[in-house]
């Protein structure tokens, strides 16, 4: 929530223009909420990528270390991050959505 915050911060000015223009709430809306979940599914793709390349590591460096690797835990972890990225992502994206073109345009 906090980077979608700072994002919404720094791009003030951007967020002024395209509702000067005649972007609709829904529209900034859309775009910070698509922008937080497409973070989350980055963020947790290189999670199990670097998950999976550690136990490769230690299962190839230690043979006797039992240990297993399921993907089935990571599919059935998928969405719990992607609800809380719904539900955290949807406040910054409605302040953005809310603000007045007008004031956009005159911050700095």
């Amino acid at each position: 929530m906090n980077i979608m915050l700072i994002s919404v911060t720094e791009r003030t000015q951007e967020i002024g223009v395209r509702k000067a223009i005649g972007a609709r709430r829904a529209d900034v809306r859309l775009q910070f909420l698509l922008e937080a979940v497409v973070l989350t599914l980055v963020g947790g793709t290189i999670g199990i990528l670097i998950g999976a390349g550690v136990s490769a590591t230690v299962r190839t460096l230690i043979p006797r270390f039992p240990q297993r690797s399921l993907m089935s835990g990571s599919r059935s972890g998928s969405p719990s991050p992607s609800a809380s990225d719904c539900f955290f992502g949807y406040y910054p994206a409605n302040l953005a959505a809310n603000l007045d073109p007008i004031a956009c345009l005159r911050y700095e």
